[in-house]
């Protein structure tokens, strides 16, 4: 989807914050909705149809924290989700589980927040389409049995834009990474590049963010995507 046809919500309690993130959109030819807190945000969510939220994370009524673990409770398709806060509140690991797709600190420049949403709405297989690059980390190659086998034994989670797998060595944060994955019973081989978004050696658990797959996979990548609208945008754990 293109920002020009998305309807955007924009959940600030500071008006004049507020209104400037608004005409921002707006100049983009978004539909903007907005709202003062994460309840009358819910609101909205529940009677529109709202395909983006850039939400303020510490606010009045309802935080914007709740107001996503709300909107993902709904069972329903999840918006993408921008978090923009003068505070770090969540953690990288717990911000991509709870189905946020980009955290930015206030303030944000136009230009920074305007890609960042762009990005989330754009169609998987057209975002990861991009050629190869040169990687800061050499590429990890792993062979599993299946997807379903390696979800089983809880080595390997899709979400919506990445993946969690476990991990003997653990990687430094916001590092670019080659990664070979072999589904052999799926008769998949998954070519991609990513960057880890976060990295806990005590668990052996590494959440990377999918930026390219090779196009003989890649609708299958993407596939495994779209039926997980309604969960994590890189799980905490695979379970």
């Amino acid at each position: 989807m293109q920002l020009k046809d998305a309807t955007v919500l924009v959940v600030d309690d500071e008006p004049h914050y507020r209104e400037i993130i608004s005409e921002w959109f707006a100049r983009e030819g978004s539909k903007v909705l907005t709202a003062e807190n994460g309840q009358r945000a819910l609101e909205l969510v529940e009677k529109d149809g709202v395909n983006a939220i850039v939400a303020d994370i510490r606010m009045p009524v309802m935080d914007g924290t709740e107001l996503i673990q709300r909107v993902k409770a709904m069972g329903k398709y999840t918006p993408a989700a921008v978090s923009i806060s003068g505070f770090s509140d969540l953690t990288p690991r717990d911000a991509y589980d709870l189905g946020i797709e980009a955290q930015l600190s206030k303030p944000v420049a136009r230009k920074v927040l305007v890609a960042a949403l762009r990005k989330t709405l754009m169609d998987r297989q057209e975002l990861w389409a991009e050629p190869f690059r040169d990687t800061t980390l050499p590429t990890v190659a792993i062979v599993f049995e299946s997807l379903a086998e390696a979800m089983r034994q809880k080595r390997i989670a899709f979400g919506r834009g990445g993946f969690c797998m476990t991990s003997d060595v653990p990687f430094p944060e916001e590092a670019s990474i080659g990664f070979e994955l072999n589904f052999t019973g799926d008769g998949q081989e998954v070519s991609g590049q990513g960057i880890v978004r976060w990295s806990i050696a005590k668990e052996r658990l590494t959440g990377i963010e999918i930026t390219r797959v090779a196009e003989a996979s890649r609708a299958w990548v993407a596939g495994l995507a779209q039926v997980n609208k309604t969960v994590s945008f890189i799980p905490r754990a695979p379970q």
